[in-house]
């Protein structure tokens, strides 16, 4: 409510032409949430100022993504911001309320989360996404006693003030046990090192701009090439940003990405075998190909790939086309459906029956990637799909045209060979995946 009257109040000094507000209901608490939402619009129409509103179910998300409800609360608001972004063609600055008391808490968190030197800088005050963040300089207090002063009415979160996330316990409990031990405003202390900290990133990028191009051989389907000896021969400090770069010009964020997760991608560019690969979180892989470390999203596709293996997302019953082949699901009772044993019985080349229960969704159909596991039907421990392929005999050629069924945590079937045996049916199943390949020729 600071940040509307603030921009509303200087809406002919900052040249804005249009001042749209965005609430977004996360359905996190009740009546509560609901009332908050009103409060916003009612607020909005007495002030003459247009109102967008959204919704989404926050929790199922952050099932179906297997992640907190805090960062699927963040994905989807700021999914929301965007939307409206590309529905409003005169927008081109999305500006949030973050303060100088969230700046302290996001530095605490990433400096006992291992973010690294880059994460210190905290919060942004301009984005070159368009974000912007104009109260950063004021400490929560200072916002409070503005609202005081010119008798704004305001809203407040009451989950804000319950110690049951680690941001609310840095809030409710370490800041004001630092404020009294340290006697010298904290919260300015840590804005402070993070502006400077920020200073310090802009410099670094600019070296890191310059080496990009002697280091980067390939960038196109969500892969990047890197070359491992050019990458080593850089000094520490420029290769481990060079390669936060990497991975934020891959996925558009750095969210997950941990100093450790940097540290383990540069292990790996240093001491990894031919053929060794590591996962990483949002769905990020890191592989050695010979003189080249990869980076990659799931699902991308090595330049010797053909275009129409893109992945094809499948969120339940219905078909998915991936290349010449068409997999078509079905959700069934279980009952009438016999088990698939260890012996592979209730399958065959061209059908397959899963454990609905057992199955991470949404699934995905994509291709083999480096490093891939799976555990197989029948036996207890992983195998490399790699190593699964050369004890079938299966051409170097064509392991990248033999489609790969996964949910969100695993392979559940290498499509005609075998699933795995983490997805098989067993007896007390209640509902299961029926999958049928077929031809996308009609007549073959």
């Amino acid at each position: 409510m600071a940040l509307l009257h603030v921009l509303k109040a200087l809406e002919n000094v900052l040249d804005i032409q249009v001042l749209t507000v965005a609430h977004f209901e996360h359905g996190l608490r009740g009546e509560e949430s609901l009332g908050d939402r009103d409060f916003v619009v009612r607020a909005c129409a007495e002030m003459g100022i247009a109102c967008r509103v959204g919704s989404e179910d926050v929790r199922a998300v952050a099932r179906e993504r297997g992640i907190s409800w805090e960062m699927a609360a963040r994905f989807c608001r700021h999914r929301f911001f965007r939307s409206l972004t590309r529905g409003l063609s005169v927008a081109s600055k999305i500006a949030l309320g973050h303060n100088a008391s969230d700046q302290a808490e996001e530095v605490l968190l990433r400096l006992c989360r291992g973010s690294g030197p880059s994460g210190l800088a905290g919060m942004r005050p301009m984005e070159v996404s368009g974000i912007v963040r104009p109260l950063l300089f004021a400490t929560r207090a200072h916002i409070l006693e503005y609202l005081h002063g010119q008798r704004l009415t305001y809203r407040v979160d009451s989950s804000n003030l319950v110690p049951v996330c680690q941001r609310n316990r840095i809030r409710l409990e370490v800041l004001p046990i630092l404020e009294e031990i340290m006697k010298s405003g904290v919260v300015h202390c840590i804005g402070r090192h993070a502006r400077l900290a920020g200073d310090e990133e802009d410099f670094w990028n600019s070296v890191v701009s310059g080496e990009w191009g002697r280091v980067c051989q390939e960038e196109r389907g969500g892969a990047l090439r890197l070359s491992r000896g050019r990458l080593l021969e850089l000094h520490p400090a420029i290769r481990r940003r060079l390669l936060r770069h990497a991975l934020q010009r891959l996925n558009g964020h750095l969210i997950g990405v941990t100093a450790r997760h940097i540290e383990s991608i540069d292990t790996l560019a240093r001491q990894g075998a031919p053929g060794s690969a590591i996962h990483l979180p949002s769905s990020l892989r890191a592989g050695v190909e010979d003189a080249t470390l990869i980076l990659m999203l799931e699902g991308s596709l090595p330049s010797s790939v053909p275009a129409w293996s893109e992945p094809c997302w499948i969120e339940g019953e219905g078909e998915c086309r991936w290349g010449e082949k068409v997999l078509r699901l079905e959700l069934l009772d279980a009952r009438p459906t016999p088990a698939v044993t260890n012996d592979g019985a209730g399958m065959d080349k061209h059908r397959a029956l899963l454990d609905a229960e057992a199955i991470r969704w949404p699934l995905r159909l994509r291709t083999w990637l480096p490093g891939d596991r799976f555990q197989p039907l029948g036996l207890k421990g992983h195998k490399k799909l790699q190593d699964f392929f050369v004890d079938l005999k299966v051409p170097r050629a064509e392991r990248h045209s033999i489609p790969i069924l996964c949910d969100t945590e695993k392979i559940c079937w290498v499509v005609g060979y075998r699933m795995d045996d983490r997805v098989k049916c067993i007896p007390g199943a209640r509902r299961v995946v029926r999958i049928e390949v077929l031809s996308a020729n009609p007549g073959e």
